[in-house]
């Protein structure tokens, strides 16, 4: 059977595997990723901190007109960003999650980047908060500031992903009860394998109230299949079943057209995309995603 879900291969305490991600988030924040997450990322606005002379290379549009006039020498007004930034953090933990066909599951790839960006934010000084979710809200705990948070986060993360996933994806499930829980405006990041491509209107609703971003994990043999051969594939939310003859589908030019479809869907939602593998590192794309991101900004 090609396509089965995977009981957790993890045998370690997960006391263990929280401080392992700790670990695996610390190495990516000295690598730069978290002046990059801060970057990515912007607060409520600007506000005034003081007035110096300019400089050469200052900007000429925040010279002071005023002050340069009194005092007969080029002033320029310095801002700093007001940042008290929330960031909530929904994982995907329906049937579909479960599923990886080398060492790592989606939703050990989804425990880890959760892991990375509630450390980012803490050394950021934002608010974290997570969200798990499949055809209902599992769990939900509220942004707060701090490293003991952001450790209850990863550790209810890995817990859910250790524990196995089940039941569908609802996306307009968990959006309807973020905007419900959290009036203010936040930093969303939606850790899915989204195989259920009606989410365009749920997201584009979504990022008119908060800045979405959508981090899409999939799993290597779901794109690359064996030429030929009869298989069972089960769909892991639903449990339907089918026999497949991988002589006379083409399933691979159906992978492709089904990306496409996902491109242009977040594209039409208006939401950043990132897609990361189960099977390979995800750092430097991590890591170019949002430079890019905080370059577009």
């Amino acid at each position: 059977m090609i396509f089965r879900r995977k009981e957790p291969q993890l045998r370690e305490p997960l006391a263990r595997r929280v401080l392992d991600l700790e670990i695996v988030s610390a190495r990516l924040i000295r690598a730069g990723f978290a002046g990059d997450y801060h970057s990515a990322f912007h607060g409520r606005g600007i506000e005034f901190s003081q007035v110096r002379e300019y400089q050469p290379g200052d900007d000429i549009r925040t010279i002071d007109w005023n002050v340069t006039a009194r005092s007969g020498v080029p002033h320029v007004k310095e801002f700093i960003e007001e940042r008290d930034l929330t960031v909530l953090i929904a994982v995907d933990i329906s049937g579909s999650m479960a599923f990886g066909s080398i060492d790592w599951r989606k939703c050990d790839t989804a425990a880890e980047l959760a892991a990375v960006f509630a450390f980012s934010a803490v050394q950021s000084s934002d608010r974290v908060g997570l969200l798990l979710f499949s055809n209902n809200v599992r769990s939900y705990l509220p942004p707060r500031r701090g490293r003991g948070h952001a450790q209850v986060i990863v550790r209810a993360a890995v817990d859910a992903a250790m524990r196995g996933c089940s039941g569908n994806a609802d996306l307009e499930y968990a959006s309807a009860f973020l905007e419900r829980v959290n009036a203010k405006r936040a930093v969303v990041i939606v850790l899915s394998d989204f195989l259920d491509l009606d989410f365009e209107k749920t997201l584009r609703r979504l990022n008119r109230r908060h800045d979405v971003i959508a981090i899409q994990i999939d799993d290597p043999r779901e794109d690359h299949f064996p030429p030929r051969g009869l298989a069972r594939l089960v769909d892991a939310e639903t449990g339907e079943a089918r026999l497949v003859d991988l002589r006379k589908v083409d399933l691979v030019r159906r992978a492709r057209t089904r990306h496409q479809q996902l491109e242009r869907r977040f594209r039409a939602a208006n939401v950043d995309h990132l897609r990361v593998w189960t099977a390979m590192p995800y750092d430097r794309e991590l890591l170019r995603f949002f430079r890019e991101r905080a370059l577009r900004r």
